[in-house]
């Protein structure tokens, strides 16, 4: 898969943002994934080309970010921070939760040990791009609803 023009030009715009050209990978691949659902290993080639980093360096950074998908998977993810401040603020409650609740849509719900960063909203979940904190009772049903409506 060939990233489009628009994709192309917006990684070169963040490319120039950075005086170090590597540190613009990470987001680099973001805004690939982002259009393509995932990143084949031509799209990270592609990538890695555009950022001006050997192909290894950015499927080495692929594989290692759970925000980012080397495969295929379903049309909407969700993931929790399974983190010590997450866990102890009910995060595989959260999990089981939004299992049982969404197990009939095309979405999944997974666990992570990468901390989102934001200890102090604890429990919270990633979907796509977006970080949902804060994820008590009501904030849970809340986000149940979202992902049904999409």
């Amino acid at each position: 898969m060939t990233l489009s023009d628009e994709t192309r030009t917006a990684i070169e715009r963040l490319v120039a943002r950075f005086p170090e050209r590597r540190s613009a990978l990470l987001p680099a691949l973001k805004l690939a994934q982002r259009e393509a659902g995932y990143l084949p290993p031509e799209t990270i080639a592609e990538t890695a080309n555009l950022v001006g980093v050997p192909h290894a360096a950015a499927l080495e950074v692929a594989m290692f970010y759970t925000m980012l998908h080397t495969r295929p998977g379903p049309a909407t993810r969700v993931v929790v921070c399974a983190q010590l401040p997450c866990a102890l603020m009910g995060a595989e409650a959260l999990i089981r939760e939004l299992r049982g609740a969404l197990e009939s849509e095309s979405i999944e719900v997974e666990r992570t040990s990468e901390c989102f960063g934001a200890c102090h909203r604890a429990p919270m979940a990633r979907v796509g791009d977006m970080y949902y904190e804060n994820l008590d009772a009501q904030g849970r049903q809340v986000l149940i609803a979202e992902l049904r409506a999409a």
